[in-house]
Order: C-alpha cells, then sequence, then structure tokens
C-alpha cells in the first residue's frame, strides 16, 4: 500500500518537524554517515553526524509541509553561532504527494543572510511610517 494512501490529515506541527529530521538522517545514513537525532536534547542541532572519514557535523533542520511553502521560521539564535561543520537543511515534504527537496546550506551563509535581511527590515518604515522594533521571529 502507497503512504499517500494512508494519509489522510495534514500533521501537527511536531511531526511535521520530526518527518523532516527523519527524512535527512535516512539520507545520511544511506550514504554511510553514522547519525543521531537529538530530539530536542541539543539547543541549536537536530542531528549529529559522523562522515565515513570520520568527520563530526552539526545540522539544524527547518521542515514545511506544503509544496507551495516560500519561507522556513528562523529565529534570533539563527542568527549567531555558526561553525565550519554546521550545516541547516531545508525540507520541503512536498505533503507526502512526491519525493521530498531539501537545500544544504552553510551556517555561516544562513547567518549572514539573516543578520543582513533582519537589519534591513527593521529600517524598512512599517505601515505608520516608523522603524519596525525588533522581532525574535524571521522568516
Amino acid at each position: 500500500m502507497k503512504i499517500q494512501k494512508i494519509i489522510t490529515l495534514k500533521p501537527q506541527k511536531q511531526n511535521i518537524g520530526n518527518s523532516g529530521e527523519y527524512y535527512v538522517a535516512s539520507l545520511l545514513s544511506a550514504n554511510n554517515f553514522i547519525t543521531t537525532i537529538t530530539l530536542g536534547m541539543a539547543e541549536k542541532y537536530d542531528i549529529l553526524a559522523l562522515s565515513p572519514t570520520n568527520k563530526a557535523f552539526k545540522f539544524s533542520i527547518k521542515t514545511g509541509y506544503n509544496s507551495n511553502i516560500k519561507s522556513f521560521p528562523l529565529s534570533e539564535k539563527d542568527e549567531k553561532g555558526w561553525d565550519e561543520n554546521f550545516y541547516y537543511i531545508f525540507v520541503k515534504l512536498n505533503e507526502f504527494k512526491r519525493e521530498p527537496e531539501f537545500w544544504v546550506i552553510p551556517s555561516k551563509r544562513v547567518n549572514e543572510v539573516l543578520t543582513q535581511s533582519h537589519e534591513i527590515w527593521r529600517k524598512t518604515p512599517n505601515r505608520q511610517g516608523q522603524e519596525h522594533s525588533v522581532n525574535r521571529m524571521m522568516k
């Protein structure tokens, strides 16, 4: 039986996130990485992995359910703390109607883009013509 036939409701938010993490962990495992999902036990990292050449990696997984998703929620903590072996993986599940899509981006680049875009947004006048206030959630 195809999995699409048994999925009738949109999963809960926590399960969407878990689905993205398990999807990425399965891809890493299939490529001979040793992986562990932190299950919320590590502040920034969802997956810790050891490559076949014994290089350690940390991954933060951001997951969207719909195929038309245009942004992934990020927060102020995602602006800081880049590391050479830390990557963000953005996963679009495509409602499980087709194979998920994903993008792997170094944390340094995510930090740079968030910092720049947040600064531009703060300086852009709001509806009242004033600067935006600090916002902890970003997209």
